[in-house]
């Protein structure tokens, strides 16, 4: 099977994914990160079953917190897996942090022992685990169960596509498409009789006062790296459009050009002015949405995976969902977004392992439509998700804000670094940026990425 789609065509139908109103298309037409939180890393792992004479299988994704709806619909799937398959002890191996989750596949990788089902982030930044046989080419199975994946929505599986580097098949199955946006607390707003600001210079302009009144304007959970990653290429994109990033992975330009500084400086910047607040390091992305529900923080920048989370706030009502910020100087930037497809659930057992037939079973119950209907429920509508449904629920106002503007997007593109073919160059990116909350001057930040390219494309 073969789904090759231009990145042209994402934002368009993710839009129609995202939208209340979207029904489910013709069977025929084949169709957020997520906060840190407790992880599953020196914890006993949950199984499902104790049989010796079960097949074992493992299972990492990054849903390993109670707290967020997505990520306990998740474990309560597997306890119902484990319920219904005993000829499978099925390990959860699921870290919520990042970095730990990466670690722990390239650890297993290394080890010669990959884990068997997984998530990963797709794109240029995987291509080789592709190139060098980790993954499992999904397309045959896809072929021989087209009911499968009937409903998924065609243009999410462009990511995992890797033919334009020669590589046929498809490697993953669309779990997360998303959108890097706002959550604002109006009721601070309200209390300062102050307009809610949508773009930077307005938000500049509302800080002092903000911080005057004891409040920090935009949280910043700085301890999770994933968040200056998101933050950059969320900026770069109001700021250029998705220009830099297809210079910057060209080699057109170099990460420490003026261009790439200019922005690295400006979230310095706005550090040093407290608008992130302080002690940033100190906490995460769990961290921001405590601070925006017990109205310390008046705004947090995070993504539409936490939609559900934020409608279980004891103060839902007064949190409005917007755009990530634009520049009032760059309007025809405004609807450029960070954005779509993103996070593929995929397996590294191949035919012929002894884990092989349950490895299929573990993917396809946590990719399948009743695994999604489940959780749109449980979310009562709200979130974005990767296929169509028969029948809709009636969206949250969070997810009504949301669509309003991500509907508009003319453009969208993943985190830069993933359409690098530098597997490191996302870690790389993502420190680095971090360490402005450490001190770092933004000329620093910018050479010391731009070496480490240097040093990779030395070795090609």
């Amino acid at each position: 099977m073969k789904r090759k789609i231009t990145g042209m065509l994402i934002a368009s139908a993710l839009a129609c994914s995202l939208l209340a109103g979207c029904q489910k298309a013709d069977p025929s037409g084949n169709t957020g990160t997520q906060a840190g939180g407790t992880t599953a890393a020196g914890t006993e792992a949950q199984t499902s079953a104790t049989d010796k004479d079960a097949v074992k299988v493992r299972i990492l994704t990054r849903f390993s917190n109670p707290d967020s709806v997505r990520e306990k619909y998740f474990m309560d799937m597997v306890a119902k897996f484990q319920e219904e398959n005993p000829d499978i002890l099925l390990e959860d191996v699921s870290i919520s942090d990042e970095e730990s989750h990466d670690t722990l596949f390239k650890t297993s990788v290394a080890a010669g022992d990959p884990i068997e089902v997984f998530n990963f982030l797709g794109y240029a930044a995987n291509l080789d685990y592709v190139k060098n046989g980790v993954l499992a080419d999904l397309s045959g199975l896809m072929d021989e169960d087209p009911a499968w994946t009937e409903d998924y929505i065609d243009a999410l599986f462009a990511p995992v596509d890797y033919s334009d580097y020669g590589v046929e098949g498809i490697y993953g199955i669309p779990n997360a498409p998303y959108g890097v946006c706002c959550f604002y607390n109006k009721a601070v707003f309200d209390k300062l009789n102050m307009e809610l600001p949508e773009n930077w210079e307005a938000i500049e302009k509302a800080a002092p006062i903000l911080i005057d009144n004891g409040y920090i304007p935009m949280a910043f959970g700085a301890k999770d790296n994933y968040r200056a990653g998101h933050f950059l290429t969320a900026l770069s994109m109001k700021y250029y459009g998705d220009q830099l990033k297809t210079d910057l992975i060209n080699g057109d330009t170099a990460w420490n050009s003026p261009e790439t500084v200019v922005l690295i400086d400006m979230m310095k910047k706005w550090y040093d002015e407290g608008i992130f607040g302080s002690n940033n390091l100190a906490y995460d992305a769990n961290g921001e949405l405590a601070k925006l529900e017990s109205g310390e923080a008046a705004i947090i920048f995070s993504g539409s995976w936490n939609i559900a989370t934020v409608n279980e706030f004891e103060n839902a009502s007064d949190i409005v969902c917007k755009g990530f910020p634009y520049f009032e100087s760059k309007p025809e930037f405004k609807d450029e977004w960070m954005g779509g497809p993103d996070d593929f659930m995929s397996m590294t057992a191949k035919p012929g392992d002894d884990n092989y037939e349950a490895s299929v079973r573990v993917l396809k119950f946590f990719t399948s439509q009743e695994y999604w209907q489940g959780l749109y429920e449980v979310q009562q509508g709200g979130g974005t998700f990767p296929v169509k449904f028969d029948e809709t629920i009636e969206a949250d106002p969070l997810t009504t804000e949301f669509n309003e503007y991500y509907s508009r997007a003319a453009n969208m593109i993943g985190e830069i670094e993933q359409f690098s073919p530098m597997t490191s160059l996302l870690d790389t990116v993502r420190t680095e940026v971090t360490t402005i909350f450490a001190g770092d001057s933004a000329g620093d930040i910018a050479d010391r990425i731009q070496a480490e390219v240097e040093a990779y494309d030395a070795m090609q």
